[in-house]
């Protein structure tokens, strides 16, 4: 590695530097003129009220969202730093549609119970039973 003869000097700041950079805000800011950070709040709402959403209509199972925020930098020679910005939300995902059926003895999809089918054949005869309520009798 070469040796620098005359290493540049170090640049004194004043202590009170009224043009740093002192939340993640100013930082963000500074990205599109702010529209960056319009952005990035509007996004952030629209997350929380698809947050509740989900809540209301599938409950908090599965209710969980992400906000991603990525900043590089890349420093230039005479120590001026190049920023970009990205910011990725992700919504909670839909549970998948549900339905429920039964397999007949054919293998096929079908609406009927098969416990249903059996309990209802056969048809059987009440033979002691009162013509005036309908009520079965007993058999003893």
């Amino acid at each position: 590695m070469a040796e620098k003869i005359n290493p540049p000097a170090k640049v004194r700041r004043a202590e009170h530097d009224p043009y740093k950079m002192r939340s993640i805000e100013q930082i963000l800011a500074l990205f599109d003129g702010g529209a960056f950070l319009a952005d990035l709040l509007d996004k952030h709402r629209q997350l929380q009220i698809d947050l509740l959403e989900h809540r209301d209509e599938h409950g908090t199972k599965g209710c969980q969202g992400t906000m991603t925020i990525q900043v590089s930098y890349a420093l230039g020679k005479s120590g001026d730093v190049s920023m970009g910005a990205t910011a990725t939300f992700k919504a909670p995902k839909k549970p998948p549609s549900s339905a429920a059926a039964f397999i007949n003895e054919d293998g096929e999809l079908t609406l009927y119970s098969p416990l249903m089918a059996r309990m209802q054949t056969p048809v059987r005869d009440a033979e002691d039973y009162d013509p005036e309520t309908g009520e079965v009798r007993d058999v003893d």
